[in-house]
């Protein structure tokens, strides 16, 4: 059985070499860490995720052995046609993945690529309010603005369903 977890999540896991690189200084080896199942799923309460599993999407027992939560600006680089590497935040870990071929390698980044874009967006969203709140509270509260964050709340009220 296939599970969907919306557009943003893949249909599918696909075959894939787990490479890993600690450091994060680029001058360490890669080192594997085996063979796995590689999919995007959504999980409780990371998120969008990129998950590695022990056997595919239509096998029995399928246990996670790896769950990267996607986060705003994270950035996955497509190396060549078939391998997909990214850096942990904060940690300097890097991670890469080798797929058996090019389609399955597109899938993964076709269902990453929406997620990182409405993470940024979302992460650019709340900078924003967070400025205006600022700007708000260092020129006070205008007796004809009143405080920006009632006036967000106002109109998201206003617009109903």
């Amino acid at each position: 059985p296939h599970r969907s977890a919306g557009p943003m999540a893949t249909d599918s896991s696909y075959p894939v070499e787990f490479f890993h690189r600690g450091g994060g200084d680029g001058d360490g080896q890669w080192c594997s860490l085996g063979a796995a199942y590689a999919a995007v799923r959504v999980l409780r309460p990371q998120g969008h995720s990129l998950v590695m599993y022990t056997v595919p999407d239509d096998r029995p027992h399928q246990r996670i052995l790896f769950a990267y939560p996607i986060l705003p600006g994270d950035a996955f680089e497509r190396l060549d046609g078939s391998t997909l590497s990214w850096a942990g935040q904060g940690s300097g870990d890097e991670f890469a993945l080798c797929f058996r071929d090019e389609a399955a390698c597109a899938a993964i980044c076709g269902a990453i690529s929406p997620v990182t874009t409405a993470l940024a967006a979302l992460d650019d969203i709340a900078d924003r309010l967070e400025g205006l709140r600022v700007a708000a509270a260092e020129g006070g509260a205008t007796a004809a603005g009143g405080d920006i964050a009632c006036r967000l709340a106002q109109l998201s009220l206003a617009r109903g369903p």
